[in-house]
């Protein structure tokens, strides 16, 4: 009877576990460069990623107002490897950026996305001097 009760369990544990992952894309590093942002970021999770979309909101943006998109809609990104990526300074103003994932699609279609409990690493990238 015990065992009954115990495998299911540990089933429904493992289950919400896996949809529960670690934000599968880690932003290493982030540089301002005259015209543009470059960013550096590393596969941590399991699957390949084919979508990347992040938030990239000028520093001194009121909280209310709403972000720039950046997006790489044909990542194919490896797990394990490092993607190099260079976006455009929001409204085309060079200016410090804060940089977060929104959403990574990954290879078998699912869509993750950053909560409260599961938060990915949030970058602020600085323009160097001219």
């Amino acid at each position: 009877m015990l065992k009954s009760i115990a495998l299911p369990a540990l089933a429904l544990t493992l289950i919400s576990q896996a949809s529960a992952s670690t934000c599968p894309v880690t932003l290493v590093n982030g540089i301002g460069e005259r015209d543009a942002i470059v960013l550096t970021l590393r596969n941590g999770g399991k699957l390949p990623i084919r979508r990347l979309e992040f938030n990239c909101t000028p520093a001194a943006a009121r909280s209310g107002k709403r972000s720039s998109l950046c997006r790489e809609d044909n990542a194919l990104f490896d797990p394990g490897a490092e993607l190099t990526l260079r976006y455009a300074y929001p409204s085309g103003v060079r200016q410090p950026v804060t940089v977060s994932l929104r959403s990574a699609t990954l290879s078998d279609g699912f869509v993750w996305k950053p909560t409260k409990r599961q938060p990915c690493r949030t970058l602020r990238v600085v323009p160097g001097r001219k």
